[in-house]
């Protein structure tokens, strides 16, 4: 997590988790266990560029979606997108992502870019996943390509991806105050 603006009750820190660039993170996978992505709902991203806080223009995203549980969906991501997929690059082709098949075809291969040099990262902690998907979609220059956007009935104008991929931290002033009375 990365600390964010201090309001009057304390700070707000990024929930995000990464960026990992996918070569570093595969192979630490076993000395570095505990940083898989949780059995959570949640959304995730690929970008080409490393950021910090929160996802932005600069990381140049290049795929955005949200899961019911991040672990095994990033897992289905991972597959394809290192190109153990159909060779046919037609949608209804991918074995188990269609997005990690149409990055596999469409961005690596007519790129020449390696998929272990993209990056990773996910958010479980979103207060809204409609709002938080349609946010990064907005960031994802290939996303009428490759996602569908859900319309959130909840929240207009939509929650922004600061507000939702945040969680509150408590004043560290007011921390040492209730320490004291302890």
């Amino acid at each position: 997590m990365t600390a964010g603006k201090r309001n009057g009750i304390g700070a707000a820190a990024s929930s995000w988790v990464g960026p990992y660039k996918i070569g570093d993170y595969l192979a630490r996978v076993v000395s570095d266990r505990a940083c898989r992505p949780p059995d959570a709902p949640g959304v995730y991203l690929v970008s080409e560029q490393a950021w910090h806080g929160l996802p932005n223009q600069g990381a140049n995203l290049v795929y955005a979606d949200q899961a019911p549980y991040l672990r095994y969906r990033i897992g289905q991501l991972m597959c394809d997108l290192l190109g153990f997929t159909s060779d046919d690059p037609a949608q209804g082709e991918a074995y188990e992502h269609r997005g990690g098949h149409f990055l596999w075809h469409h961005y690596c291969l007519q790129q020449g870019t390696e998929p272990l040099n993209l990056y990773f990262a996910w958010c479980a902690q979103c207060q809204c996943i409609d709002c938080a998907i349609n946010a990064l979609l907005e960031l994802t220059p290939m996303a009428a390509e490759l996602a569908r956007r859900q319309s959130c009935n909840k929240h207009v104008p939509p929650l922004e991806l600061a507000y939702n991929c945040s969680v509150m931290l408590p004043s560290l002033r007011f921390q040492s105050r209730n320490s004291s009375h302890s």
